[in-house]
């Protein structure tokens, strides 16, 4: 893995935040939808047409997400706070239906946003299907009512969330080397259940 800056994103006022919620081909934090049926979740298999419901984590915390902006290569967290600030502020700012696909910044009718929580020690510590995910993951449900969203994702040609928005970033330098892997393996290896 290179050794790059550790750049950590944050909320510093109100004009900050998410826009949308992109549902994209390849996540950042390299997690995908898992695809319910009527019994429990299966990854990356559909059993009812008629539920069409996705559900992934959206952020995971303190994930270094590799970078490219301008030429600069960087790795981007959020830590657990930031997390839960954005997605509070998601909720409060009424956007939860605001989805585009892949980033284009239209928003999408027919999918609803419905399920949005952060994992913490005294409510749902971890969740079925992604227990090796930290706490402090922001997950969302969505109901796809959508045809042609709902065949892009049945073609696992959307696989997962991406999140759209305005945040300040600052160095951060508390993770070494091995900490970096380390939480890059953990998030691969619990992708492959």
């Amino acid at each position: 893995m290179k050794e790059l800056p550790i750049i950590k994103a944050v909320l510093t006022d109100d004009e900050q935040g998410l826009k949308f919620m992109s549902a994209v081909e390849s996540p950042a934090i390299m997690v995908q939808w898992v695809k319910f049926n009527n019994e429990e979740p299966i990854k990356m298999a559909i059993q009812s047409e008629e539920q069409r419901i996705v559900f992934a984590p959206a952020l995971i915390p303190d994930l270094p997400i590799y970078r490219n902006m301008n030429g600069k290569e960087f790795y981007l967290t959020f830590d657990r706070q930031t997390i839960e600030q954005i997605a509070l502020k998601f909720a409060k700012d009424n956007l939860l239906n605001s989805i585009d696909l892949n980033h284009d910044g239209i928003k999408l009718n027919g999918v609803q946003i419905y399920q949005s929580f952060v994992t913490n020690e005294k409510t749902v510590e971890n969740v079925k299907a992604f227990e090796t995910l930290p706490v402090g993951t922001w997950y969302v449900g969505a109901k796809v009512d959508n045809e042609e969203v709902w065949n892009l994702i049945k073609e696992e040609k959307l696989n997962g969330w991406s999140i759209d928005g305005l945040f300040e970033f600052k160095l951060d330098d508390t993770l070494s080397d091995n900490e970096i892997e380390q939480m890059i393996d953990d998030v691969l290896n619990s992708t492959k259940n």
